[in-house]
């Protein structure tokens, strides 16, 4: 599940949680130039698309944006 309010999705028991942008723009920036727009955009899904080949324990949050990865995971508790 791709959230901007990823808290809430945690908590409800979604497996993976990919952290969105905002509320209104989920998977997008409208701030940036068009370009960078779809590059942030493509991020954030293609880390989407990456946690579905991950086995995970339960309620996981995946920050497209960390620096140095893809992906970090962080459990919920």
């Amino acid at each position: 599940m791709i959230s901007a309010i990823y808290n809430f999705a945690l908590t409800t028991g979604a497996n993976r949680v990919i952290r969105g942008a905002r509320i209104e723009h989920v998977c997008g920036d409208p701030t940036l130039s068009p370009e960078k727009d779809y590059a942030f955009g493509m991020r954030i899904v293609t880390t989407a698309l990456e946690t579905l080949t991950i086995a995970v324990p339960g309620p996981t949050l995946f920050d497209p944006m960390a620096p140095g990865k893809t992906q970090e995971a962080a459990h919920a508790s």
